[in-house]
C-alpha cells in the first residue's frame, strides 16, 4: 500500500526542488529557515524549522546527538517520517523541525517547540479557597500532562482529531474506557469530523459546532480552566475535550443543574459543601426574579407590602420621575455597563473603576431623583447574586433573562412572572445536550441523582455515577459502601 496521498506531492532525491517546493507550499514565507549541514561519514541533510517556532537549544542539542551517535537517527526514522511537501509543511507550521534526508527522499520530524507560554498558575475565572490551585494554559500538551499528573489511570484514553481548512488544529479528545458511554464518544467524534471552520481560535469556535442547538441562550456545554475538575468530569462519564491554544477545557454533556456546583464543594465537609450549594441555587432564582419581583409589587400589588414598608417606598419614589420599569432597566443596564468596563480595563484600574463607578453614579442618581435607593440596593444585590454562578456563561445568561422577567411584570404582574418562569421552565426541558434531557435529574425525575445535585453527599456513601450521562459502570470504587 502507498503511503503517500495521491494529492499531495511526493519527496525527491532533488534537494533543490524540494526547497522550491515546500517554499511555494509555505507562500513564499520569509521565516522560513532551511539550512544545509553534513554529518558524519559525508552525509548531507538538510534542516528546514520556522524562526520563532523553535527552541534553538533544543535543535543545536538534537544535530549533536544525531551526529555522535548515527543510531539515534535511525531510531527517528522509524517514528517521524515525512514523505510529502504538505506533510512536511504541516510538521513546520506545527512547531517541529524537519531533517529533509536527499538520498533516501523523505524527511524526519523532531519536536523543538519553543513557542514562549505562559506557567502554570491558579486560573482567575475559577479561583478556589481549598482545593488544588493549578489551572491549564494554552499548551495542549502541557495540558494533557496536568490531566496526566491528577489522573495517573491506564483507562484514560486520549484521541487527536485535526480541525480546520487553512489552519489544522489540534483536538484531543479525554474519555474513561471502562466508564464512559460510546455512543456519545462516537456522536462526538462524528459532530468534530463535520465541522467546517478555517481554523480554531477558542473553545467556542467548537461548542457551536457540536452543541444539540446552536442558537439556544443557555450553554450546552461546560467549559473550565481545572484539571480537577475535567477528572471530576470523566470519573462521571462525561467527556473532555482539549484544544490546542485556549486554557478552556470543554466538559460534555451538560446539563443546568450543574450550573450551580463546583468542584470546591467536594473539598469541603459535606455539610459545609450543601449549604454553599443551597445558597448558589438561591441566589440564581433571585439574581433572576427580583427586579422583576419589584417591579410587579410596586406596579400592581401594594396590597402586598405591609404599610410602613409601603410607605418607606413610596416617600422613596416620591422625586423620581420614570415609572419603576424605567428605572430597573435604566439602573441593570447601567450595571452592565460598569461591569463590563471592569471586565475589559487592566486589571490594576478595573477593580477600582467598577467600585468607584458604582458608588458614584448610584449616589448621584439618587441625589438627582434619577432613581430611587431601594432600585440601587436591588440592582447591585441582582448583580452580586448571579456572580455565585460558577459558569460564566450561565452568568451572562441569568443578566439576558433579568431584562424579559421585568418586563414580563410590568406588564402582568405576578402572573407575568408566573407565565415568564414556566415558558422558561418548558423551554429548558426541550433541550438536550447530546441526548441527555438538560433538566436532568429533575425532568425526568430521579430522586437518588436529584438529591447529590442539590445538595453535596458524602463521599462513603456517594457510589452511584449520574445515570443521566449513561455510563458504562454505574458504580464508583466498584461499589463498595462503608
Amino acid at each position: 500500500m502507498s503511503l503517500i496521498q495521491t494529492n499531495k506531492t511526493a519527496l525527491t532525491d532533488n534537494m533543490s526542488d524540494n526547497k522550491q517546493l515546500l517554499l511555494d507550499q509555505l507562500q513564499r514565507t520569509e521565516d522560513l529557515i532551511m539550512a544545509d549541514l553534513s554529518m558524519d561519514a559525508g552525509q548531507a541533510i538538510t534542516v528546514c524549522y520556522l524562526e520563532g517556532m523553535t527552541d534553538s537549544k533544543k535543535l543545536e542539542q538534537m544535530l549533536t546527538l544525531f551526529k555522535e551517535n548515527k543510531e539515534m537517527l535511525t531510531a527517528f526514522q522509524k517514528e517521524t517520517k515525512v514523505y510529502t511537501i504538505e506533510d512536511t509543511a504541516e510538521q513546520l507550521v506545527s512547531g517541529l523541525t524537519v531533517l529533509l534526508i536527499p538520498a533516501e527522499a523523505y524527511g524526519i520530524a523532531i519536536a523543538t517547540f519553543g513557542v514562549q507560554l505562559r506557567n502554570v498558575d491558579e486560573p482567575d475565572s475559577e479561583s478556589v479557597v481549598k482545593g488544588p490551585r493549578s489551572g491549564f494554559t494554552e499548551s495542549l500538551h502541557n495540558n494533557l500532562a496536568l490531566v496526566r499528573f491528577h489522573f495517573p489511570s491506564t483507562s484514560l484514553k486520549v484521541e487527536y482529531r485535526k480541525v480546520g481548512y487553512l489552519s489544522k488544529m489540534t483536538l484531543a479528545i479525554l474519555s474513561v474506557s471502562q466508564i464512559t458511554n460510546p455512543d456519545i464518544l462516537n456522536e462526538l467524534h462524528l459532530r468534530i469530523g463535520e465541522i467546517p471552520i478555517d481554523t480554531i481560535l477558542g473553545s467556542n469556535y467548537v461548542e457551536e459546532w457540536i452543541i444539540d442547538n446552536p442558537y439556544t441562550l443557555f450553554p450546552l456545554v461546560e467549559t473550565t480552566e481545572r484539571p480537577d475538575r475535567v477528572i471530576g468530569a470523566l470519573l462521571d462519564g462525561r467527556i473532555a475535550v482539549v484544544a490546542q491554544g485556549t486554557p478552556f477545557v470543554i466538559l460534555l454533556p451538560f446539563v443546568f443543574l450543574q450550573a450551580f456546583q463546583v468542584s470546591e464543594d467536594y473539598n469541603w465537609n459535606f455539610y459545609i459543601g450543601s449549604c454553599v450549594r443551597l445558597l448558589r441555587l438561591f441566589c440564581g432564582f433571585l439574581g433572576l426574579i427580583l427586579p422583576a419581583f419589584y417591579v410587579a409589587t410596586v406596579t400592581y400589588h401594594h396590597e402586598l407590602v405591609p404599610t410602613p414598608l409601603l410607605q418607606s417606598i413610596a416617600a422613596a419614589k416620591e422625586p423620581v420621575p420614570f415609572p419603576a420599569v424605567l428605572e430597573s432597566f435604566m439602573m441593570m443596564f447601567a450595571f452592565e455597563i460598569m461591569r463590563e468596563a471592569g471586565v475589559r480595563m487592566p486589571k490594576q484600574v478595573g477593580q477600582a473603576v467598577s467600585i468607584v463607578g458604582a458608588l458614584i453614579l448610584g449616589q448621584a442618581a439618587v441625589q438627582a431623583g434619577i432613581v430611587s435607593p431601594i432600585m440601587v440596593i436591588i440592582a447591585a444585590l441582582t448583580g452580586i447574586c448571579t456572580f455565585t454562578l460558577p459558569p460564566t456563561a450561565m452568568n451572562y445568561t441569568i443578566r439576558i433573562l433579568q431584562f424579559a422577567m421585568t418586563l414580563l411584570a410590568f406588564l402582568l404582574g405576578y402572573v407575568g412572572i408566573m407565565v415568564g418562569i414556566i415558558m422558561l421552565l418548558t423551554y429548558l426541558a426541550s433541550l438536550r445536550s447530546f441526548g441527555i434531557p438538560y433538566l436532568g435529574p429533575a425532568a425526568p425525575f430521579d430522586m437518588d441523582q436529584l438529591t447529590d445535585v442539590i445538595v453535596r453527599r458524602p463521599h462513603s456513601v456517594n457510589y452511584k455515577r449520574p445515570s443521566m450521562f449513561r455510563p458504562i459502570s454505574r458504580t464508583r470504587f466498584n461499589g463498595k459502601k462503608r
